[in-house]
């Protein structure tokens, strides 16, 4: 699905740690949501507190009926999309739905034996999606794989969705849950619970695990990928951020001559003219705010539509999820995931851009 489509919040529900479960649905004319199905992401258009239109993607974490999704958006307190949803997308309100993306479903785990599902706070989203699959499959007796949480929350009244996680674990053979705080202090006798973050010894004790599902914010789940290449070299990594990448905190120029600072440019093959950068804003949001056509969807380094190529230049590269060592030394890099740096980037933008 790509097309703009307007649909109606038919209910909105609390959940823990600032979580508003909002139940959409999709106008008759369009009729049943096939291409929404639980764990794949929709992108939403929507306006932040300060009225400035933005687009932010959020994973489908229920379907209860053919033409209804779910999604559970964190309220953070920045005056962003998230909090203009909680404070204003009410019962019978619209937002603009503007596409559907990601192969992670259900299907994806149901081939290997045994999977590590490990979210970083709001991140739970997507597993909490694909356990209620996994959940309905076991109820009809279908075979599931044995699968572990590791989930990590700065405090216990942060954990989204916990009576329902801790019911599927005391109720179900094949899942079992680990609860990771590591802002608050908490008692070791909590047989879910523990304080910190997960240890490789924790890692090593887990069935050898097929699959490796990684689910939070940029920085966690380039941290926990990098872990889990070590840990268990033979799995299939799926990994789901919607952050983008940290901005750099530029240095100070020398006191002594500031002058001679190299101003940081984007020449753009095929294009006379070079572009002013601002090395605080990545490659991606420097070629929007020039006007530059270039396609976009997660800004986070999982989708690779913004793939450019690097040309000459210096750079700054974060952590993708999509491209690898072959791409990466024949120059290519993602324009959410790179931000220029003194003196000129030149680059050739990818087909259809």
């Amino acid at each position: 699905m790509n097309a703009r489509i307007s649909v109606r919040c038919d209910s909105t529900a609390l959940e823990a740690g600032n979580v508003k479960i909002f139940a959409l649905r999709l106008p008759a004319s369009h009729g049943p949501c096939h291409d929404i199905d639980p764990g794949r992401y929709v992108a939403l258009e929507y306006a932040d507190m300060a009225g400035g239109v933005q687009q932010r993607m959020y994973s489908v974490t229920r379907k209860p009926a053919p033409d209804v999704f779910e999604i559970a958006v964190r309220r953070t307190g920045t005056r962003g999309v998230a909090d203009r949803l909680h404070a204003s997308l009410q019962e019978g309100a619209a937002v603009t739905l503007l596409y559907t993306g990601g192969e992670i479903t259900v299907d994806a785990v149901l081939v290997h034996s045994q999977v590590l599902m490990w979210a970083g706070g709001i991140g739970v989203t997507l597993p909490i999606a694909l356990l209620r699959e996994l959940a309905e499959r076991a109820k009809q007796g279908l075979p599931v794989p044995g699968v572990t949480l590791y989930l990590c929350c700065p405090r216990v009244q942060d954990v989204p969705f916990l009576h329902e996680l801790l019911e599927l674990d005391l109720t179900s053979a094949w899942f079992d849950m680990q609860v990771f705080i590591t802002r608050q202090p908490i008692d070791s006798g909590w047989s879910h619970f523990h304080a910190g973050r997960p240890s490789d010894d924790m890692l090593r004790a887990l069935p050898e695990p097929g699959a490796v599902l990684l689910c939070g914010g940029h920085q966690f789940a380039a941290e926990t990928r990098s872990r889990v290449r070590d840990l268990y070299p033979h799995a299939e990594l799926l990994i789901e951020s919607f952050s983008a990448p940290q901005a750099p905190v530029p240095e100070p120029a020398p006191a002594a001559a500031p002058s001679t600072a190299a101003r940081a440019m984007i020449a753009i093959a095929g294009r006379e003219d070079g572009l002013p950068a601002d090395p605080a804003r990545s490659l991606l949001e420097n070629l929007e705010q020039h006007g530059v056509p270039i396609r976009s969807q997660c800004r986070s380094g999982i989708c690779g539509s913004c793939r450019v190529r690097i040309l000459s230049g210096d750079c700054r590269r974060e952590a993708d999820f999509c491209l690898d060592d072959k791409d990466v030394s024949n120059g290519y890099a993602l324009a959410c995931c790179t931000y220029p740096t003194a003196g000129e980037l030149a680059i050739a933008l990818g087909p259809g851009n």
